[in-house]
């Protein structure tokens, strides 16, 4: 036991430690808060209906921008995210070895003819580590898949700066690059319900 110490002075030992511990939490927190930048003030919420096809949907309430990871664009060139800014930018991970990735792509295709010129990006970047960009392209053909989903993360600058718990995983970027949504899982984009959440986000 403590021989030199009565049980007063340990209940007021006890008490100080506890208040600097949530001292110690309170500043932590509140660094958290402060790095995370100004609120965003057009983050739509994702109806239900929507959310419901993913295994789990996060909005951003605060601005985020993803870390520097230069990839491949489907011409082979080097691209980053401050290339997308001025328009929403759809970007969503997959690998040909992912099966749920390879199903929701036709939709995705779809989703980026529809927007495309209208203020929606849509581009998949391939996570392959074993394929190079010439395999998936012509996996892409094979499939009638469109050179949207050409883009590569050849270096695997994305895998490892972007932590995902696993693909698909989609990011939606507002028009200054912010990270305003995560959509983990796969989904029909062109479902009815998608189709009303981005006409939505277009015209707020």
């Amino acid at each position: 036991g403590f021989p030199f110490m009565n049980k007063k002075k340990l209940m007021n030992i006890l008490s100080l430690l506890g208040f600097g511990f949530i001292l110690y939490l309170g500043i932590t927190s509140y660094q958290t808060y402060k790095n995370q930048g100004d609120v965003i003030t057009q983050s739509l919420e994702v109806p239900d209906s929507l959310a419901r096809q993913f295994s789990r949907v996060i909005k951003k309430n605060r601005e985020e921008t993803p870390p520097s990871t230069p990839f491949l664009t489907p011409a082979g060139q080097l691209t980053d995210w401050d290339d997308f800014k001025g328009e929403y930018l759809l970007v969503n991970f997959w690998a040909t070895w992912c099966s749920p990735c390879v199903i929701e792509l036709p939709s995705l295709d779809k989703l980026q003819k529809r927007y495309e010129g209208k203020g929606l990006r849509v581009i998949s970047v391939s996570l392959d580590t074993m394929r190079d960009q010439a395999f998936i392209k012509k996996f892409l053909d094979n499939r009638n898949i469109g050179d949207f989903a050409v883009h590569h993360d050849a270096a695997q600058n994305i895998q490892k700066a972007i932590r995902m718990r696993g693909i698909p995983t989609t990011y939606l970027l507002d028009s200054k690059g912010n990270i305003t949504h995560i959509f983990e899982g796969d989904a029909n984009w062109v479902s009815s319900d998608a189709i009303e959440f981005f006409d939505a986000l277009l015209n707020q």
